[in-house]
């Protein structure tokens, strides 16, 4: 889904997958907040710095819909 949503926004997104276990959590440190308050659910989606859920059966077109909410528009 990655090379799909670099394809469609080009240099408007940017995908990183954070192992939250070996990866120095102390860039994310909301996102580490998180994951304490809801029991670890993962993988989590953030745009942004947002987060918006546990990514769990999360949908391309539901990431399109938070993108194009932020004011992203396809390339």
């Amino acid at each position: 889904m990655g090379d799909i949503l670099k394809k469609n926004y080009g240099e408007q997104v940017s995908i990183r997958y954070i192992d939250v276990i070996d990866d120095c959590m102390d860039e994310f440190g909301e996102v580490e907040d998180y994951l304490k308050r809801s029991g670890m659910r993962l993988p989590l989606l953030t745009v942004n710095g947002k987060i918006i859920r546990p990514g769990t059966g999360v949908s391309y077109f539901e990431i399109v819909e938070e993108l194009e909410e932020m004011g992203l528009i396809k390339a």
